[in-house]
């Protein structure tokens, strides 16, 4: 995660739980798989506008791409310069300290719902991209319906934003984002990309006791309990095993109008 963030100080603190609490190296390979499918084969550089931990742009390099990583989180660039080397910067997406139409393309990983002016972020975006570059953008994803313990999650995350009142809701619909990049000059194609993972409950009870998901460190520890009591109860009822985990998440692939 990255950039001008509406939980920059939450993503500071989620630093040392995030890739146990996310998938790891394994699911950032995964979504840098669907992404570089849809990135035609240029020389780079690539600019991942929220690098995070590295999981994903980790995934890009593996597949001979090369990458640039820039986030707002210090502890977060921390894990990522141990994954990547020197090719990370700390910078704010909205104001990137990069050169005008410098980079092949770039790729955002759950990133876009998070930051405070996303139209800006595309006019930044425009900005450093060559006038013949990709914006590859992946969506938060939407658990399978027969995916029980994602239902759980995604009902949790549900009363977690009425809770605190979200402006911006955990997540944000394609017409949304094909909105903010049109004020950019940007048209964008969506792509249904399917994802599954293997987890267990005691994963997602980790998580919830962590306060994994920044919106939950917004709330006292009161509203906390009351917000996530169904899930964990829920969770609890479950046989403690793996089980196969299905969700689908767009990614939306955008260029110059």
């Amino acid at each position: 995660m990255g950039c001008e963030q509406l939980f920059v100080g939450e993503f500071d603190q989620l630093a040392d739980h995030y890739d146990e609490t996310r998938g790891g190296e394994s699911r950032g390979d995964e979504y840098a798989e669907g992404i570089n499918a849809v990135l035609p084969l240029d020389d780079g550089p690539i600019l991942e506008i929220g690098v995070g931990t590295g999981v994903v742009a980790l995934g890009l390099i593996r597949r001979g791409r090369q990458v640039i990583g820039l986030d707002i989180s210090a502890p977060m660039l921390l894990r990522a310069q141990k994954r990547l080397g020197s090719l990370v910067m700390q910078a704010d997406a909205l104001q990137m300290a990069v050169a005008t139409v410098s980079v092949a393309h770039a790729v955002s990983v759950w990133v876009v719902h998070s930051v405070a002016g996303p139209a800006r972020l595309f006019r930044e975006v425009a900005r450093v991209l060559r006038p013949c570059g990709l914006y590859a953008v992946s969506l938060a994803q939407r658990p399978a319906a027969d995916d029980v313990v994602g239902q759980i999650i995604k009902e949790m995350s549900e009363r977690v934003d009425a809770r605190r009142g979200a402006v911006r809701p955990w997540g944000v619909t394609v017409e949304q984002v094909l909105e903010w990049a049109a004020s950019a000059g940007f048209v964008g194609t969506a792509h249904k990309i399917a994802h599954q993972w293997s987890s267990a409950p005691r994963d997602e009870l980790a998580a919830i006791a962590c306060r994994s998901w920044p919106a939950l460190r917004e709330l006292d520890d009161a509203a906390i309990d009351e917000v996530t009591r169904p899930a964990v109860e829920a969770l609890r009822s479950l046989p403690d095993a793996d089980r196969l985990r299905r969700a689908v998440s767009d990614l939306v692939v955008f260029r110059r109008a």
